[in-house]
């Protein structure tokens, strides 16, 4: 639940488990009052259909005898009973005001269409603060406001200023930080024959009920078997991932589309880190590793939704193994290109071959089926064998069954389709080549759940995966990481990384990796004046200490020999007199190496911190490609990052060399998210770029810790 405190701001108490009470009251009213709407409102008809819901409508107007047809009250006062709902179409003062009336009265809490609050600047926030304000004194949640409002199709509740695109009944439910896409949402799921819409959450300005207690309620909502959300940002991560993890905990899928991920056009760190792990970055990694799937627009949304939305769960399982039978060649052929992009394995069917072979002249590929001409004589075998079939765990059948494709021969094969799922109890899609699979096909197959209506081949795969997924993810333990003890900041002023931004000194940054288990080369410094006595053989690399981008300075000097330290320190030194730099020169032996890594932390993420991982040195910016995990990590989490790079035959060894340390890269992972989360209240990033792969192992030979100018900032 959240609290608002005095000053507007939200905390969450740790001890509710539940949704909120109000909240509870507004999504599920027994009693609604819509303040403000008049029979000329535009938004009238879109709340019309709620005269049909089972809670009892008032409408409070200060002029108007009815509205809708029935008679009104002048004020909210009047209504003698309470009120668990109370929709507001006014502007936003006055919606304040009716807010600050509704606290004394026994009101579960608001729906605000009204913009014109925290996001128009001061006069805005001060309303929102009156609003927060009222919401505290009277117990109450608002959904909003600059919010659309919400809809349970169900319940036919439309407490909406979107239009009535009146999708189907279902089980997915929708929050929205954008008020529009609800209404794409609807539409969308109208074009697909089988998908059926739960609610729809409008959440807008989120002034005290935000995406975390959408979540949180929607895990113990009875009509709903599957959640989508679109997210602009979560403003209490702790809280909503707890929310996410109850969600799926309760077998329901998530998938969120998350918006504005063009953030790294934007000012980032003096960083690689900073600049390659952007704000849509951590969003996905934070979601993954949740157990939220992704999704990148709202069809692809609606499509990961609509076949577990259908499905009975008791028949889900990992889809590891998909046979796909097709009513032609190319549907064959395009199914199994677009199996192996969506991630999706179609094994051979040695066992079936034979007897494919045998029945369906010239075929001789049993996985995906091309029944071209022969289907229909044998189709009752076929789905018994691929329906049936122990080494399949999914099937999906393809044709051109679209509207215009009610024929009695249709009819029969879908039945037969039907008959065999239920059955043999496993995951059975039907797929139209393209587009939607016609509204028939729903009264053949009924509503059992043996049987989903995918939307085009693409849309009916990414279902299944889907569904694999998150039986495979929710399968899978996740162990808690380690509780951290927080790091303070260093005191003192620290050098400038000449955006106006700080960081730490090359030794107090090596000192913090050695602090957490990450292993630096030997190092010493040499201020002005002081001998130059490095204490190890060399040859040796010599360079600044203390400037963030030194190479592009030319203040880096590599294979020094003893007799030449001297005077490379004093070169290095002068360096840093021509730009006005601090002259404090860092020496270290050579360190041999077959490899670099990246790994580094990004602090700034809304998610919480993050840990990085690339391949290091030039390959950083040509392959642009990192993986992460948030802080702390356990090992499980380590070894699952390092997987994920398996694919670029570096790290796991190519052409018969050694791997690169694996099993002290996972710990140096544990120890680098230990690090992260001690220190999330000052460190910005922390790159270590390069982390060296040696014969004896792993080695980072600098860092670059670009630090806060304040502690606590999250």
């Amino acid at each position: 639940m959240t609290l608002i405190s005095d000053d507007g701001s939200s905390r969450t108490q740790e001890s509710d488990v539940r949704p909120s009470p109000s909240l509870e009251r507004v999504l599920n009213p027994s009693t609604i009052a819509v303040v403000g709407l008049s029979d000329k409102s535009p938004v009238a008809p879109f709340i019309e259909p709620t005269l049909d819901s089972d809670a009892e409508v008032f409408f409070v107007h200060p002029t108007a005898p009815t509205v809708l047809g029935k008679p009104t009250y002048r004020t909210i006062a009047d209504i003698a009973e309470p009120i668990d709902a109370v929709l507001s179409v006014m502007s936003a003062e006055r919606t304040v005001t009716l807010a600050e009336e509704c606290a004394t009265l026994d009101c579960g809490g608001l729906v605000i269409y009204a913009a014109g609050f925290s996001e128009v600047g001061a006069d805005g926030e001060d309303l929102q603060r009156r609003l927060a304000a009222a919401a505290q004194r009277g117990g109450m949640a608002v959904i909003g406001p600059n919010s659309l409002g919400y809809i349970s199709v169900p319940r036919s509740l439309n407490l909406t200023a979107s239009a009535d695109y009146r999708p189907p009944a279902g089980g997915v439910s929708i929050v929205s930080h954008s008020g529009a896409m609800i209404g794409g949402i609807a539409i969308a799921a109208r074009a697909r024959t089988g998908m059926g819409i739960s609610r729809l959450i409008s959440a807008g300005n989120e002034v005290t009920t935000d995406m975390a207690d959408y979540v949180d309620f929607l895990a113990s909502d009875p009509e709903t078997a599957a959640v989508g959300l679109i997210v602009e940002g979560i403003r209490r991560p702790e809280e909503f991932l707890r929310a996410a993890r109850r969600c799926i905990a309760a077998g329901k899928p998530i998938v969120a589309l998350k918006l504005a991920r063009n953030s790294r056009t934007q000012q980032m760190a003096a960083s690689h880190t900073g600049a390659l792990a952007g704000s849509a970055w951590a969003y996905d990694v934070a979601f993954r590793h949740a157990g939220i799937q992704l999704a990148h627009d709202l069809e692809e949304l609606v499509d990961r939704l609509s076949l577990v939305g259908q499905l009975d769960p008791a028949k889900w399982n990992k889809v590891e193994r998909l046979g796909v039978v097709a009513g032609t060649g190319g549907f064959a052929s395009l199914a199994y290109d677009l199996a192996e992009a969506e991630g999706l394995v179609l094994p051979p069917l040695d066992d079936l071959a034979d007897w494919v072979r045998s029945t369906i002249p010239g075929i001789t590929v049993p996985n995906p089926l091309d029944t071209t001409g022969f289907g229909a004589t044998f189709w009752t075998d076929i789905v018994d064998r691929y329906v049936g079939s122990p080494e399949l765990e999914a099937v999906v059948f393809v044709n051109m069954w679209g509207e215009g494709d009610d024929s009695p021969m249709y009819r029969r094969l879908i039945d037969d389709v039907a008959v065999a799922a239920r059955r043999f109890g496993k995951p059975v899609a039907i797929a139209a080549g393209a587009g939607p699979v016609g509204a028939y096909a729903q009264d053949v197959i009924g509503s059992d759940g043996s049987v989903a209506l995918g939307y085009g081949l693409r849309g009916t795969l990414r279902g299944l995966h889907t569904m694999g997924t998150f039986v495979r993810d929710r399968g899978t333990p996740r162990p808690p990481a380690d509780a951290v003890t927080p790091v303070p900041r260093p005191t003192g002023p620290l050098p400038d990384a000449g955006d106006g931004r700080s960081f730490l000194p090359f030794t107090q940054a090596m000192a913090l990796l050695d602090r957490f288990g990450i292993s630096t080369a030997p190092h010493c410094t040499v201020d002005t004046g002081e001998q130059v006595e490095p204490g190890f053989a060399g040859p040796y690399a010599v360079k600044l200490a203390d400037v963030p981008h030194r190479t592009e300075l030319g203040a880096v000097a590599l294979d020094v020999g003893r007799d030449d330290l001297e005077r490379a320190v004093a070169d290095i030194r002068a360096i840093a007199q021509q730009h006005g730099l601090p002259e404090t020169v860092a020496i270290q032996p050579m360190t041999a190496a077959r490899g670099e890594l990246l790994v580094g932390i990004e602090g700034r993420s809304e998610l919480g911190p993050m840990v990085v991982l690339g391949i290091g040195g030039i390959l950083v910016e040509v392959l642009e490609r990192v993986g992460g995990r948030p802080a702390p990590l356990t090992h499980t989490d380590a070894v699952a990052l390092i997987d994920e790079f398996r694919d670029l035959r570096l790290m796991h060894g190519y052409r018969g060399s050694d791997p690169w340390h694996l099993a002290q890269l996972a710990d140096l992972l544990v120890g680098f998210g230990h690090l992260a989360a001690a220190c999330h209240g000052w460190i910005e990033s922390l790159d270590v770029n390069p982390l060296l792969v040696t014969e004896d192992g792993l080695v980072a030979v600098d860092a670059l810790c670009i630090v806060r100018d304040t502690e606590g900032i999250r």
